[in-house]
């Protein structure tokens, strides 16, 4: 699906930094902001599709300057797709997939799992969460008070897909406790006649919830959703573009920040963009440098810099991590 021209274009002044690229690969970056320093986690392995991932977590300032380290491992193993969060305790929460391989390499199964560091430079043993072979994309936290009393309920939310399953069910509960299915097919091929909804984000407005899913059949075209709290009952508005590794986060005036890849001038690139919640029109800020194997970025807002991770394969057809600054003005 092509971003279509129409949409307006917004120039924003920014840079962009490579902040690693010392493994033959590497790829699927998310980015947080914690304590006063960024972290940015990503996948290092010898290709996209290797069985040999693990997790590398880089801490920065607000330069970009690359300050410390962390890789996170486990046997006969390939962590995929590492997110991270900030938990109500103030703690970092990361989240990866892990395939598990047995002998001659053959895959045994796959499952999400946790990690959680209170001082960012040691993570604590996995925790399982989730059903196996349901990939738990992304981990987002809601806050609730109690109609009866002053008490906050904090809630982790966060979709998983299946692909043979042709759907995708949303998770709830506390990831290091009780993590269950909250709505199962909130999208799906057989409930929507939309095939193979995969990678997702979601964020909450008081009580309510918007999402982003990406689909790679028929149209393949990224579904809108959103829906009121207890979050059981969905409605969703098809976008009409592709948008791979999607990543949202909420701006001002109605409007929020979306991140992925694209595909436009027949090739895949990775690109900031503005979505309007209310007439769901899309305005296009900026391609960044990329690609080939590219995109998968992860985005914080802090101080009207508007920091953005994102891997790409465009200088020297090295997959490589990128940290791009922007500039924002007040809207």
């Amino acid at each position: 699906m092509l971003l279509s021209a129409k949409n307006k274009f917004i120039a924003m002044h920014y840079t962009v930094t490579k902040i690693s690229g010392t493994a033959t690969h590497s790829a699927f970056t998310d980015l947080c902001f914690w304590r006063g320093h960024l972290y940015c986690c990503f996948r290092e392995a010898l290709n996209h599709i290797s069985n040999d991932g693990h997790i590398a977590i880089l801490k920065l300032d607000l330069k970009g300057n690359v300050l410390a380290k962390d890789t996170i491992r486990e046997v006969s193993s390939d962590l995929r797709d590492p997110k991270l969060s900030v938990t109500p305790q103030n703690t970092l929460m990361l989240l990866a997939y892990q395939r598990t391989f047995g002998a001659m390499g053959k895959h045994l199964h796959s499952q999400p799992l946790v990690y959680q560091s209170t001082n960012g430079n040691s993570w604590s043993s996995r925790t399982t969460l989730g059903n196996k072979n349901w990939w738990l994309w992304r981990i987002r936290w809601h806050q609730q008070r109690h109609a009866t009393s002053s008490k906050t309920q904090h809630q982790a939310f966060g979709f998983a897909y299946n692909r043979a399953a042709n759907s995708v069910h949303l998770y709830s509960g506390d990831p290091v406790g009780s993590f269950h299915i909250h709505q199962p097919d909130v999208l799906s091929l057989e409930k929507h006649k939309l095939g193979y909804p995969n990678e997702s984000d979601l964020f909450f407005s008081n009580n309510t919830a918007w999402a982003i899913v990406r689909r790679d059949a028929d149209s393949c075209s990224a579904q809108l959703g959103y829906s009121n709290w207890p979050f059981k009952r969905w409605q969703w508005h098809d976008l009409g573009f592709y948008l791979g590794g999607p990543c949202m986060l909420p701006g001002d005036n109605g409007e929020v920040w979306l991140a992925g890849r694209i595909w436009q001038n027949q090739r895949f690139s990775t690109a900031l963009l503005r979505l309007n919640l209310k007439d769901k029109q899309l305005r296009k800020i900026t391609t960044l440098p990329s690609a080939g194997d590219n995109s998968y970025p992860g985005l914080v807002l802090h101080n009207k810099t508007l920091f953005m991770s994102y891997y790409s394969s465009h200088e020297d057809q090295k997959s490589q991590i990128y940290l791009a600054q922007f500039e924002v003005k007040d809207e």
